[in-house]
């Protein structure tokens, strides 16, 4: 498959940019407490895996229209759906109004009818410019025609549609989900909705299971404007999705996590189950070399390290030869007697074969191979080769995390241990799948940390996900492809400079954003507290020379400390003003644009 390789554009990047000096101009906040019954709903869970704790610890309850600038949405405790909206020119909030009156939700979390387990905070999304999917937690979705959303008329109710009833047969819990994306097509006169759902699988005794639920809807062509569920499609994996959208014609998922998300069901097309082990009867292949021979293998983030177990009656080679000629490929191979084991023409990545070492003792049999690509941790070693080994406590075999750290360029401090999320262990793909044929098509290296967020720059486009580059946070688009053709391009759309290292600093972050023309990114702590953090200064760059006279470039770092509105549950970005959903009010910090 295609692997995609995420290379900055250069042009988008600042290497002289001189970090954030603080301001202290004061950023004007408004508020606008909630009534006894205004305030948002949310759904606690009982269960103690860390999935369920991030699904619903940090689910976002303000969602942003992105065709109405300035507008945003919650669910209040009795189900109604505010609209919040800040008038740019008037520069004030104004009311906040119900739109719609979600039936199911009480102010205690639960309607009496489902299972208070399966039951997961309402969501919303948007998409299409008069369309709205609203999901109440508990299995049902609603389509709902709101019109002009400027407007702020009351939104109607077209269908109402149970769709994880239709999968109960391929083993599909029962229950209700979260919306992640949605995207509205009009394809051979037909008005199809495509929208993915994440459920969790909690298991007592094992790791949770991610489930995304990818349905299709098609509007009928005469009478009411009905929706009707034609696909449905579930994917599974052990990994929680860092990032999920569907892509321009709704024919691919793109998923990043750790661990790969596979088609399990699918209502159109068959998903090819494995393949199933052969009886005593039926011959059997012969194992692979490495399960003859096997070894173990560990990396840094400049070489990999394979090591043998000795055995008397097995003998060890290494043969390697440097290309001899610029169309020569270069040779290395590792024999076990006369097998070959390790066959360096399906490494991940390429190596310096003049680099190379091996060694032999009684015991063990050890090589070394210098990566081509220093900083890149390799998913596998070669496909269908074992696990990377993972050091035991006190092991001194490996370096620890925190040694041989690539330097920060542009600060003048290097980066830590806090800036890697999940530490060396855990490495992050995004991989897109087809709905065609369930395989994956491309995949996308992202190193060891997730995306740092996601964000809708322009209205009708797929998300955008922002990725650490050094200390910068670069953000990338996908781009549309013809209908029928399996690509995959993303492209570098901006840059948050040194955004990546100041989020990290951030121990108690809970939202990060940006806004849609990424003129400010944003770290917002559970309580009170706000990091604003623009790329420029202003004209007059803060004041700023070097001693040669040239201009200093440099940021603006803004702190924003709130009063008392209990926890942050939701925050929308826009290019003037930050909008924050506390459990007591609504808050909107004005900004200046540049």
């Amino acid at each position: 498959m295609p692997h995609i390789e995420l290379r900055p554009d250069q042009k988008l990047l600042k290497p002289n940019f001189d970090g954030y000096k603080l301001s202290l101009e004061p950023v004007p906040v408004l508020s606008t407490e909630f009534s006894p019954t205004s305030h948002p709903h949310r759904v606690k869970t009982n269960d103690c895996s860390y999935y369920h704790a991030r699904l619903f610890g940090m689910q976002n309850h303000l969602v942003r229209d992105p065709w109405a600038p300035g507008q945003c949405y919650y669910l209040d405790s009795i189900g109604l759906l505010q609209r919040v909206c800040y008038d740019s020119a008037q520069g004030r909030m104004l009311p906040i109004a119900a739109v719609y009156k979600l039936p199911t939700v009480s102010s205690n979390g639960s309607n009496g009818e489902e299972d208070v387990a399966a039951r997961y905070n309402c969501s919303l999304l948007f998409p299409s410019e008069h369309h709205c999917l609203l999901s109440d937690g508990c299995g049902t979705v609603r389509v709902l025609e709101t019109g002009d959303r400027t407007t702020g008329r009351e939104w109607k109710a077209q269908s109402t549609l149970r769709p994880v009833e239709h999968n109960l047969a391929q083993g599909v819990l029962l229950g209700g989900g979260v919306l992640l994306d949605g995207r509205y097509i009009v394809r051979d006169g037909k008005r199809l909705l495509h929208f993915l759902t994440l459920q969790l699988d909690g298991q007592p005794e094992a790791k949770s299971k991610c489930l995304l639920h990818w349905h299709t809807l098609e509007q009928q062509q005469s009478g009411p404007p009905a929706w009707t569920l034609c696909a449905s499609r579930t994917l599974a994996s052990n990994g929680y999705p860092r990032f999920c959208a569907l892509d321009y014609h709704a024919a691919a998922v793109l998923v990043a996590s750790d661990q790969p998300y596979r088609f399990v069901y699918d209502s159109e097309r068959p998903v090819e189950g494995p393949e199933p082990k052969p009886t005593e009867s039926e011959s059997v292949e012969a194992p692979a070399a490495w399960e003859q021979f096997p070894f173990r293998w560990t990396q840094t983030p400049d070489e990999v390290n394979v090591t043998f177990d000795k055995h008397k009656d097995v003998q060890y080679r290494v043969v390697c030869e440097p290309s001899s000629g610029p169309n020569e490929p270069s040779l290395l191979q590792v024999f076990a007697n006369d097998t070959v084991v390790i066959d360096g023409a399906q490494l991940f990545a390429a190596i310096d074969h003049d680099s190379t070492t091996w060694s032999m003792d009684p015991k063990l049999f050890d090589i070394a191979m210098r990566k081509q690509q220093p900083g890149i941790m390799w998913p596998f070693l070669f496909p269908g080769a074992p696990d990377e080994a993972v050091p035991e406590a006190g092991d001194a075999s490996r370096p620890p995390p925190d040694v041989d750290l690539p330097p920060a360029p542009n600060l003048s401090a290097p980066l830590e241990p806090c800036d890697f999320e999940s530490g060396q262990d855990t490495y992050y793909t995004l991989e897109r799948l087809s709905a065609a044929d369930h395989t994956v098509t491309h995949t996308a290296s992202l190193g060891h940390g997730p995306p740092l967020f996601a964000v809708t720059l322009r209205a009708g486009l797929p998300a955008t996900f922002a990725t650490r580059h050094d200390v910068d946070a670069c953000l990338w688009q996908l781009q549309p492809v013809s209908l029928g053709a399996e690509d995959c391009r993303l492209q570098h759309e901006g840059t948050l400079h040194a955004f990546g290292y100041v989020q990290a600093s951030k121990r108690q972050q809970k939202y990060l954003g940006c806004a849609p023309d990424l003129g400010y990114g944003v770290v917002c702590e559970s309580h009170r507290s706000v990091y604003l953090y623009k790329g420029s200064y202003g004209a007059s760059g803060a004041g700023l020379r070097n001693r040669t006279g040239a201009q200093v470039t440099i940021g603006q770092h803004q702190f924003v400390s709130l009063k008392d509105y209990g926890e942050v549950v939701g925050i929308a970005c826009e290019n003037d003003v930050l909008i924050l959903l506390a459990e007591k009010a609504i808050l909107a910090l004005q900004l200046t644009a540049e």
